[in-house]
C-alpha cells in the first residue's frame, strides 16, 4: 500500500507540474487532519471543497461540504470539478475513487497516522503536493521541538509498569459513547504521552456499558467529542462515579484536536500528559 501511495503522489506531483500552467491546482480535501494541514501550510487557497470530518479552522465551514470520508458521492465531488482528491486509506468506497480517477481526477490516499513520526512525515507530504515544502519541513520541524519540551519518554511504558491508566472515551454522536481499546488513534494518543490503555483486553471502538465503565478502575479519564457540549457527565452517573472523574481527573476535548494526528498534536499531547501528572502519582500508589 506504501509503494500505491508513493507512485499515486509522483503522478500528482507531475501533474502539478502541467496544472501550473494553467492555474493552480482545485483540491478536494477528504479527512479533517489533511485539512487543517493544508490550512496551516498557507495553501487553502488551492481547496474547492472538503468532507464532513474537516471542521476547524472556523474559515474551513464557508467550503462546499462533499459528504463524508467512507460514504464518498462521485457526482458530489466531480461537480466541484477538482483536479486532486487529497485523502487517506479510510476514504470510501473503492468504486467511487475509481471513477473518480477515470474521470481525470488524482486521487491521492495518505497512510493514517497512528503517532508524531506519522504526523511529521505525512505533514511533509501534504507539502510537496501542495508545493510547500520549505513551510512543511519548518512546521514538522516545530512540532518535534514542542513534543520533545513536554518531556515524554520516546519508548512506550512496559506491561505493568506504574505509568497511568487512562480511559479514553468517545462521544461519538447518534452512536453514543464509545470506549477507545486497541488498535485505534485514542490508544495511539495514550501511548504516544506515555500512558497505558485502561481497557488493555478490548480492541476498537466498543459501546460504553455501565460495567465496563465501573471494571476499568482508571487514574484519569479523556473524552473526545465530535461536537463542543455533545458529552454530558449528567447521562453517565456510573462514570462520575469513579474516582478519577470525582478527583477531576480528566479533560473533555475535541475530538478532532485528540484524534486527528494533524497539526495540533503537540497540544493534544500536552493537554493530556499534563492531565497524567497527577494521576501517575495515584498510579504509583497503586490502586
Amino acid at each position: 500500500m506504501r509503494v500505491m501511495v508513493l507512485v499515486a503522489i509522483c503522478a500528482v506531483c507531475l501533474s502539478f507540474v502541467t496544472l501550473a500552467k494553467a492555474g493552480e491546482p482545485r483540491i478536494i480535501s477528504a479527512d479533517g487532519s489533511i485539512t487543517e494541514t493544508v490550512y496551516a501550510l498557507g495553501a487553502q487557497d488551492r481547496l474547492v471543497g472538503v468532507d464532513t470530518t474537516s471542521n476547524y479552522p472556523e474559515a474551513v465551514n464557508s467550503l462546499p461540504k462533499v459528504g463524508y470520508l467512507r460514504a464518498l458521492p462521485f457526482e458530489g465531488v466531480l461537480a466541484l470539478k477538482p483536479d486532486v482528491l487529497l485523502t487517506t486509506d479510510e476514504a470510501e468506497p473503492a468504486r467511487t475513487l475509481e471513477r473518480l480517477e477515470q474521470a481525470g481526477v488524482a486521487v491521492v490516499q495518505l497512510p493514517l497516522a497512528r503517532s508524531p513520526a506519522d504526523t511529521m512525515a505525512r505533514i511533509r507530504e501534504v507539502g510537496r503536493i501542495v508545493g510547500k515544502e520549505a513551510r512543511a519541513d519548518a512546521m514538522a520541524a516545530e512540532m518535534q521541538k514542542r513534543i520533545a519540551d513536554i518531556g515524554i519518554a520516546e519508548d512506550p511504558p512496559p506491561a505493568g509498569s506504574a505509568s497511568a491508566r487512562v480511559l479514553f472515551l468517545m462521544a461519538a454522536g447518534d452512536h453514543g459513547v464509545m470506549m477507545a481499546g486497541r488498535n485505534t488513534a485514542g490508544q495511539a494518543l495514550l501511548q504516544a504521552v506515555g500512558a497505558r490503555n485502561a481497557i488493555p483486553d478490548v480492541r476498537g471502538y466498543k459501546p460504553a456499558s455501565r460495567e465496563a465503565l465501573l471494571a476499568s478502575h482508571p487514574d484519569a479519564i479523556v473524552v473526545a467529542e465530535s461536537r463542543p457540549g455533545q458529552f454530558r457527565i449528567d447521562q453517565w452517573p456510573q462514570l462520575a462515579a469513579l474516582d478519577a472523574w470525582k478527583q477531576g481527573r480528566y479533560y473533555v476535548g475535541d475530538s478532532m484536536l485528540l484524534l486527528g494526528f494533524g497539526p495540533r498534536l503537540p497540544k493534544a499531547m500536552k493537554e493530556v500528559a499534563s492531565l497524567l501528572k497527577e494521576a501517575e502519582q495515584v498510579a504509583s500508589n497503586g490502586h
